[in-house]
């Protein structure tokens, strides 16, 4: 394990003037610390998000002055696919390259399925799977524009197990609980980001665990479960702290080219699942389904299998 001040030392010393990134989840927790140092290294950075807050102003205020960075915000529902259409549009027109891509977003609630009555498809894996899927395959135009493009969703690398159902009930619609729903998006992020490295070989992918990190996270729960949560969240890293060691993961010049998983340092592991070989090609056929359609598989197949 590396130490925060030996990876906050190795941090200071990057410099990324002239590169771009997105940030989707971005105003607040994890992404926003990620989003802060991007800035402070000198980065272009667009926030993705649901509301302002302020951010780019914070951003403009401690980016280096001669990094002529622009930050931006881009309004999005990541609930829908399709306010994630609309978002990759509004992008797409105001970029020329993407060097770096961060994902973040999610929710921590006990809500059984939840689907939404546009597009059918349940609100927590549409944030923690589908929305991610669909920002880095329609951005990967401008992603590959780049001498060195990378893309990282933070979420559950090497802690969660596989979810036995991916074949039966893909979209959890028949088997859906908090297990379920927590290890089929570790599960599924780990393929994605195996099948569009594969694709495309000069893209890093990378998929994190940030460890148990002081955020809102759980502010979404009842309030029984809310409070103890929130009680030991006082004992964990700050967001700065974890943000620093996914940035560090997010830069690492030995993180290149391919599929890579990182623990809540930054650091590589070689952890995934042993379903992971036998579903890949599956999973990452099905959710590249849902993506173009925009639809649950359900509404295009007629059936609750998938």
């Amino acid at each position: 394990m590396t130490t925060l001040a030996a990876v906050r030392a190795a941090n200071s010393q990057i410099s990324l003037i002239g590169k771009q990134s997105i940030v989707v989840g971005g105003t607040s927790g994890i992404g926003h610390g990620i989003a802060k140092r991007l800035a402070q290294a000198g980065c272009s950075v667009t926030i993705v998000g649901r509301s302002e807050r302020g951010i780019v102003e914070e951003l403009n205020s401690i980016s280096p002055p001669d990094s002529n960075a622009q930050h931006k915000f881009v309004p999005v529902n990541a609930y829908l696919l399709s306010s994630v259409d609309v978002a990759v549009n509004e992008i797409s027109s105001t970029h020329e390259k993407i060097d770096y891509l961060v994902q973040s977003q999610g929710m921590a609630t006990i809500q059984g399925f939840t689907p939404s009555p546009e597009e059918g498809l349940d609100q927590k894996l549409t944030l923690h799977v589908y929305s991610r899927a669909s920002f880095c395959t329609k951005l990967l135009p401008l992603l590959l524009k780049s001498d060195n493009p990378r893309s990282i969703s933070i979420l559950s690398a090497g802690v969660h197990s596989p979810y036995t159902g991916y074949k039966n009930d893909l979209e959890l619609i028949n088997s859906y609980s908090i297990k379920n729903a927590a290890d089929s998006a570790g599960f599924y992020n780990d393929i994605l980001a195996d099948g569009i490295a594969t694709s495309n070989p000069q893209l890093t992918m990378l998929h994190a665990a940030p460890g148990f990190v002081r955020t809102r996270w759980g502010t979404e729960m009842p309030w029984i479960i809310r409070w103890p949560v929130r009680f030991m969240q006082r004992f964990g890293r700050s967001q700065e702290d974890c943000a620093s060691y996914m940035f560090n993961g997010l830069t690492n010049a030995t993180h290149t080219n391919g599929f890579h998983l990182l623990n809540e340092y930054g650091a590589k592991i070689n952890k995934v699942t042993n379903l992971h070989e036998e579903a890949k090609e599956f999973v990452f056929t099905n959710i590249m389904k849902i993506v173009e359609t925009g639809k649950s598989l359900a509404t295009t197949t007629g059936s609750t299998k998938l």
